[in-house]
């Protein structure tokens, strides 16, 4: 009988922080460890889903206990080849328990030392993708439609989806008010998304707020 399941890191925690240590080698001294986990620490305790559901200490937990399954079998050949990969890509020469087991200190040294402000360590690729998805994704529609009005297109991409535009329209105003908090200059989110600057991010808000009330409640 295993002792660990093999599918557990098939995708999951391990999974991202191997991928975290792959893309600081890969950027040649551009990104520090340090700093990455950093932000993967302060992406999770920032979102509450993802803190009740793989909170950091479990990260951690999950690479020791990789670690540890790892060492008594002697070998990674039962283990899921996307996983094998980024293990031997991260630890190089070094022996991968022990490499896991090093990553799991540090997720927890980090953890232990609090959300570091966005003043201190600003936002990072990984961490802007993951927060403000909706966001991101608006750009490609300015991108092919940016000589319309800006709130139209809002209406346009909320409509599209209408009657089942909730999903669209809570991801829309939830991100637009969370970057308006965490970034309050006149430029908002302009340094990952020139487009979205405070007064873009009240009109996503106003405008999905408009919808709602034209097109989703009802006269009591």
């Amino acid at each position: 009988m295993r002792s660990f399941p093999p599918s557990l890191l098939s995708d999951g925690p391990v999974q991202r922080v191997l991928d975290i240590v792959i893309a600081v080698q890969e950027s040649g001294g551009k990104l520090s460890l340090d700093d990455e986990i950093g932000r993967y620490v302060r992406l999770i305790r920032n979102d509450w889903v993802a803190h009740w559901n793989c909170s950091v200490y479990f990260s951690a937990g999950v690479l020791d206990l990789a670690a540890d399954a790892v060492e008594r079998s002697g070998t990674l050949e039962a283990y899921p080849s996307e996983f094998k990969r980024k293990l031997a890509r991260a630890a190089g020469d070094m022996d991968p328990a022990e490499y896991m087991r090093i990553l799991a200190e540090l997720v927890r040294m980090a953890d232990r030392g609090g959300v570091p402000e966005y003043g201190e360590k600003p936002l990072g690729s990984t961490e802007f993708l993951q927060s403000f998805p909706f966001l991101f994704g608006f750009g490609a529609i300015l991108m092919d439609e940016g000589d319309r009005p800006f709130a139209d297109l809002v209406r346009s991409s909320l409509t599209s989806e209408h009657p089942y535009c909730t999903e669209r329209a809570v991801a829309y105003a939830t991100e637009a008010q969370r970057a308006l908090v965490l970034f309050p200059g006149v430029n908002g989110l302009g340094k990952r998304l020139p487009w979205a600057t405070r007064d873009r991010l009240q009109e996503i808000i106003d405008t999905v707020n408009d919808h709602m009330r034209r097109e989703h409640v009802t006269a009591s």
